[in-house]
């Protein structure tokens, strides 16, 4: 039997996703809804630049992946050698949480030395402790860029010192921010922090825009070389909208905070999102054979946004697809279909939200008949 379709329109603002940012800087830059995914401003999106510190998100979320699993613990001691030492002279100039050879440092410590001190030698420690060797590491993180379809980036470092063949662009940075705050919503917050003390040395956030109380920007990273520029990624949320930039290649700290700061004010100004469907709420009674129960309960495995301009009216298209004629036994959060929005490519999972059991043999075997006649009939009218 086809498909059970169901279309609701929705009449919404939506969105123009024009660019009309003329301002930036920097080489790259690119403003995503942390919701939709969509890209609201860009320039250069796919341009490979190098990332500097903009490297440690992937160190950090291959350790928040470890810590999940259970493999590590954040009460693990690392000892510190001549790699993960500070006196390294690959780190000279550059910034660090100050770690001493021989020292026995908790990986606590290390993350929060990695991403709010922008730790290099805090890296190298935690890359070691997880995979043994930095090279070991590496593999990892490209592996773990494969996985995310980070399709024009590659590691060659854990912590983004200039290296010939180390490039991101600003749509893959955006991606891995975007799947680091969805995944670690709870870890994510380390990235609001200020400042950092270490061995009596204080250290600020280098992210500037964390004490500009008006854009609300709770991370997400900075970073500087010479071969990258200023780079900065950015996070900020109002009410349910979540903007993500990336600017890179910027010339001074100066540029990349104006032009992160035009970004996330543009997006602020220009746009909203509204939740159209809770997570595990009823959207759809629908019905079900040889239950107990005439009706399925069906809703999101998720909360559904749609994004809009504040300025054009518009409809949405909202279709219902059931995979096929839905029958008892089910299990609760059992995928039974899709939401479809306008079309788009992307699909949401449509859900059952209870178990159903089968119904006593006799009533099963009644509805079974009436099931088999409306095949029949449907093949009758509809096939030809």
């Amino acid at each position: 039997m086809n498909k059970f379709k169901l279309l609701l329109i929705l009449t919404i603002l939506n969105s123009t996703l024009a660019n009309d940012i003329t301002n930036i800087t920097a080489k790259s830059f690119i403003l995503v809804d942390y919701n939709s995914q969509k890209i609201l401003a860009k320039k250069n999106i796919n341009l490979k630049l190098a990332p500097a510190s903009l490297t440690k998100i992937m160190t950090h979320y291959i350790l928040l992946d470890k810590l999940k699993s259970k493999k590590i613990s954040l009460n693990n001691l690392v000892k510190i050698n001549n790699n993960s030492s500070s006196k390294n002279p690959l780190f000279k100039e550059s910034s660090l949480m100050f770690l001493n050879k021989n020292n026995k440092v908790s990986l606590e410590q290390l993350k929060q030395g990695m991403i709010i001190s922008s730790g290099n030698d805090a890296s190298v420690a935690i890359a070691e402790h997880i995979s043994g060797s930095e090279k070991k590491f590496i593999k990892l993180m490209n592996k773990y860029a494969v996985n995310m379809k980070l399709k024009n980036t590659n590691f060659k470092t854990v912590h983004g010192l200039d290296h010939n063949k180390q490039y991101t662009t600003a749509k893959d940075i955006a991606k891995l921010s975007i799947l680091l705050i969805k995944n670690f919503p709870k870890e994510y917050k380390i990235y609001s922090k200020k400042k950092f003390e270490f061995n009596k040395i204080k250290q600020k956030n280098r992210n500037l825009l964390l004490w500009n109380k008006h854009l609300n920007i709770d991370g997400i990273k900075t970073g500087h070389t010479n071969k990258a520029g200023y780079n900065l990624i950015a996070s900020s949320k109002k009410n349910n909208l979540r903007l993500i930039s990336v600017i890179l290649g910027s010339k001074s700290i100066k540029d990349r905070n104006n032009d992160t700061k035009q970004l996330i004010e543009w997006g602020f100004n220009n746009f909203k999102t509204k939740k159209i469907f809770k997570k595990y709420k009823k959207i759809l009674n629908y019905k079900i054979w040889y239950s107990k129960n005439k009706y399925i309960n069906l809703g999101s495995n998720k909360n559904i946004y749609i994004l809009y301009n504040k300025k054009n009216i518009t409809k949405k298209k909202i279709t219902f697809k059931i995979f096929k004629i839905i029958q008892s036994p089910i299990q609760k959060k059992q995928i039974l279909g899709k939401i479809i929005i306008n079309s788009k490519k992307k699909k949401n999972l449509l859900i059952s939200l209870e178990e159903h059991q089968n119904n006593n043999i006799i009533k099963c075997f009644i509805e079974h008949i009436f099931l088999f006649i409306k095949k029949i009939l449907y093949k009758i009218i509809f096939i030809k």
